[in-house]
């Protein structure tokens, strides 16, 4: 029965599906000083590694752990110690997940933070080099589609079971295993809205030869 929901693509209800937004990052093996690793993102991507959230840090370290095992330089940096820790994009540094006892400004010269293997920031000596991680944004996307079907698109066992073939379709095609698939609620609660399949546009005249819209 599943089957024939997902067969007869035609009119009848729309449905949004969305991507959630987040940053993509990428992991750069090379060695470089803080700031040659920043020009190289700036080059090739848009920034070294901001993170804004939970949501980030852990995406950041899932790409980080398939490449490496040790400290990677992120975007965090400030000019001296009586001033602010900056993103190199220039985002609000509101969350940053350091490490115990960090920041220390060991040696009083550590400006620069690199991401830890624990998944933790820790400042360094900006003159040091390590791998990095640059970023680009990953944009929400929605997709409207139209089914048409003789059971009840919005039982929420029918929902799941047509996201699930969604999904499953969209990776055959090249969707990235990070990316996550949801229904956009309407504001009648429901998922799909029904379509008169029969409701066609009238003409608005026609001169006996063409006919106008």
């Amino acid at each position: 029965m599943m089957k024939r929901v997902l067969l007869l693509v035609f009119l009848g209800a729309l449905m949004p599906v969305t991507f959630p937004q987040t940053r993509m990052f990428y992991f750069v093996p090379k060695l470089m000083r803080w700031s040659d690793a920043q020009i190289h993102c700036r080059r090739n991507y848009i920034d070294l590694a901001t993170i804004d959230d939970q949501t980030d840090r852990d995406e950041m370290i899932r790409v980080i752990r398939q490449f490496h095992n040790g400290d990677v330089w992120t975007g965090l940096s400030r000019t001296d110690k009586s001033t602010p820790w900056v993103w190199s994009d220039q985002s609000p540094s509101t969350f940053m997940p350091w490490a115990p006892t960090q920041p220390n400004n060991c040696h009083g010269n550590q400006y620069c933070v690199a991401m830890t293997q624990g998944a933790e920031l820790n400042d360094l000596n900006c003159e040091g080099t390590l791998p990095s991680v640059c970023y680009t944004e990953r944009l929400k996307q929605t997709v409207r589609l139209e089914i048409k079907s003789n059971q009840n698109v919005n039982d929420p066992a029918v929902n799941s079971e047509i996201l699930l073939q969604i999904g499953k379709r969209l990776k055959e095609n090249g969707l990235k295993d990070y990316a996550k698939l949801s229904w956009k609620i309407q504001p009648d609660a429901n998922v799909f809205q029904k379509t008169d399949a029969t409701q066609q546009t009238e003409p608005c005249k026609t001169d006996g030869r063409k006919t106008f819209y």
